[in-house]
């Protein structure tokens, strides 16, 4: 395969094609511009010039910090870009987070095996994690 990594956010359209690819639901390419451009860091992998995965970083900068929108196309699947996204997104958060910041991510069913490697652990039954859709029309 022929590889480039670029420290950048995805394209609206390349954002729209990974996220097609998921079962997440359906955003604005208005909604997807100004969501990439609140990303703290972005790292693209273009195989052939396209598009085949990417994964972000966002949060306050300094105490809290989240991994977003990791996601590999299912034909790149299985190859090893997604440790490959995981390592330029933790390089990122090493080089620029302090003690005691916390770094959270929402992970997909299936893949918690994926991200317990990189040191993630689920959230105890006693501290619950919580989330909100808002739905408009």
């Amino acid at each position: 395969m022929n590889i480039k990594i670029e420290h950048r956010n995805p394209s609206v359209a390349e954002y729209q094609l990974l996220r097609a690819s998921t079962n997440w639901e359906k955003l604005t390419d208005d909604a997807v511009k100004k969501g990439m451009e609140g990303s703290l860091f972005s790292v693209c992998f273009t195989v052939a010039g396209k598009i085949a995965c990417a994964g972000r970083i966002v949060g306050d900068g300094a105490i809290y910090f989240y991994i977003q929108d990791v996601i590999v196309l299912p034909e790149f699947q299985k190859t090893g870009l997604g440790d490959m996204i995981m390592e330029e997104l933790e390089s990122w958060l090493k080089e620029n987070t302090s003690n005691n910041s916390f770094v959270g991510l929402m992970a997909s069913e299936g893949v918690k095996d994926f991200y317990t490697r990189y040191g993630y652990t689920e959230r105890p039954k006693t501290r619950p994690g919580m989330f909100k859709m808002i739905e408009k029309e």
